[in-house]
């Protein structure tokens, strides 16, 4: 069923009363609709989509790394007769075990320390020059950049970056910079907002303003409005609340056909695979309740373009399932998305974005984080393709299950951003036989595992701290203990991590001198779970403020 492409004047898409009307019913769920969706979205059928015609490019590949580099975070602009290119270029973390072929397409650990940004262009979008350095190396040891976008402002062309404290951006020292193009290279511009890390560039407001999402080291999601009188003039509005009930995150917001109403589009944390959505009638300075869509996502970044034609066009991993493949959705109205399209896939691919020129998208995105890559699509050949009858699942796949590591955490115990923190634990331990690991750890809402305590293969103690491990002394299979280990975090400085053996059954006193003591690793995340690899050789374990709270704290 071939989709029906609004009537154009010139390049303008003439808007019916009945988009209008639709436009209004702001509180419906519906964001993808058609004969072809199954009742259930999560049980579409993804080989069974219409292949967009694409010419495709890879612009850097560093995938015969072995899972040390890592490319991520596409962006994509126009200027001066050149498509540009720019992304965060920097180390990765093997996955354990995983040979070199396989990390081709598995995801390192990534957004670590001294990570830069890079940058190409091209006269066509298919043919690029060899990557270059953008943003130089970080400017505070320990931290990192997390490439943001080009931001056409004035006729000069600025790149915004975020200069945050790795690992992971969430925790003090977060600010949003950008660099400005004079005509040979970049030139550090300035700090366009502090604590603050913007989701894509900013785009006009309908009132002139300019407005981007915006995050801040808490992971709360909010508007930035302004950057007219000057590039660093904004003022914050809240848009949701990152929280115990709740959890969105990488927000997009785009303006529907009226030229007053605007979307704003949220993934997800929460675990639903679905897409979020809001709405503001007054230039973004208060939102509408959030509603769950039912257009279906694996938790992964998404962008939605107007284009010149007028219709919308959405990039995501509409899979709730993997991130795999990467589709493209049309809507005319903005707000219902009635075609579904395949555009690349067959292995790991996210974050994309996209630009329009000359009657193409070109839509950036990276393979596993350690590509990055293009795709051209006409917008006529786009025109020419329809749905079939039916893309369902059959026989039905099992219900998608909402997952353990993003469904909502308790408070956090403790920011490992934050100066001068403490946080206890007290853990029974069984010593396994050799070869064999016992161990927890404490993780974040994801289930990112930053701290971790216990037994390694050869018997010996053992006590991590993001990657960062210290062994102590050997100890026989079968000996019990009862451990007490304290966290403190610092801003500055790695944090510390101790761990004092007792006996069975009794928390330790607080030692002059620890059995182990780690104070190499460094991890600006919030902790919240305790996760047991384990649970026959590691029993309860408790958290506290303080050792005092220990022994009334509840057990995990």
């Amino acid at each position: 069923m071939r989709f029906d492409f609004p009537k154009r004047v010139g390049a303008i898409a003439v808007v019916t009363a009945a988009t209008i009307a639709s436009a209004n019913d702001f509180e419906s769920t519906a964001m993808l609709s058609g004969e072809w969706l199954p009742e259930d979205a999560h049980q579409i059928d993804y080989g069974k989509l219409p292949r967009i015609p694409v010419k495709h490019a890879i612009l850097s590949d560093v995938r015969d790394k072995a899972g040390t580099r890592v490319h991520q975070h596409a962006y994509l602009e126009h200027y001066k007769g050149r498509y540009w290119a720019m992304w965060s270029d920097g180390p990765g973390q093997p996955k354990a075990g995983a040979t070199a072929d396989q990390h081709r397409n598995i995801v390192p650990g990534h957004d670590l320390a001294d990570t830069r940004n890079s940058f190409a262009t091209s006269k066509d979008g298919l043919h690029w020059t060899p990557p270059s350095d953008l943003t130089g190396p970080p400017r505070i040891e320990n931290y990192g950049w997390i490439a943001r976008g080009f931001w056409k402002r004035d006729g000069e062309l600025l790149a915004l970056s975020s200069h945050f404290h790795a690992p992971g951006y969430a925790g003090k020292g977060l600010s949003l910079e950008a660099f400005r193009w004079d005509g040979s290279e970049w030139i550090a511009h300035g700090t366009v907002f502090d604590d603050s890390m913007n989701n894509f560039p900013p785009k006009r407001l309908p009132s002139g303003e300019w407005m981007m999402t915006r995050r801040d080291h808490q992971r709360q999601v909010s508007v930035m409005i302004g950057g007219t009188r000057a590039f660093n003039d904004w003022k914050v509005h809240p848009l949701a609340a990152y929280d115990s009930q709740g959890r969105p995150e990488e927000p997009y917001w785009y303006t529907l056909p009226d030229n007053r109403t605007i979307v704003g589009l949220i993934r997800d944390n929460g675990g639903s695979k679905f897409l979020l959505r809001t709405i503001s009638k007054d230039n973004g300075k208060t939102w509408s309740r959030i509603v769950r869509t039912n257009f279906p996502d694996a938790t992964s970044k998404f962008f939605v373009h107007r284009t010149s034609r007028g219709y919308y066009v959405m990039v995501s991993n509409s899979n709730p399932r993997a991130r795999n493949p990467l589709t493209l959705a049309v809507s005319e109205d903005g707000l219902t998305f009635s075609q579904l399209y395949w555009l690349v896939g067959g292995r790991h691919v996210d974050y994309p974005h996209i630009i329009e020129h000359n009657d193409h998208l070109l839509i950036a995105f990276s393979g596993a984080k350690q590509t990055m890559e293009v795709m051209k699509v006409s917008l006529d050949e786009l025109e020419q393709l329809s749905m079939p009858k039916s893309v369902e699942l059959t026989p039905n796949l099992p219900p998608v299950k909402k997952s353990p590591q993003q469904a909502p955490p308790q408070s956090n115990w403790i920011d490992l951003g934050d100066e001068g923190k403490t946080l206890y634990m007290a853990a029974d331990l069984i010593v396994p036989e050799r070869g064999k690991r016992a161990f927890f750890s404490l993780a974040t809402a994801r289930n990112e595992e930053r701290v971790v305590v216990g037994v390694d293969e050869k018997g010996r103690l053992a006590a991590t701290v993001y990657g960062e491990t210290q062994v102590g002394p050997a100890l026989a299979p079968g000996d019990t203990y009862t451990m007490l280990i304290r966290l403190t975090s610092h801003r500055e400085k790695p944090d510390e991590l101790c761990v004092q053996l007792g006996d069975e059954g009794k928390i330790p006193d607080e030692p002059q001198r620890w059995t182990l003591m780690n104070r190499n690793g460094s991890s600006a995340a919030n902790l919240s779970r305790v996760v047991k690899h384990n649970p026959k050789s590691v029993g309860t374990v408790r958290i506290a403020p303080s050792w005092t709270g220990l022994e009334s704290a509840r057990e995990h």
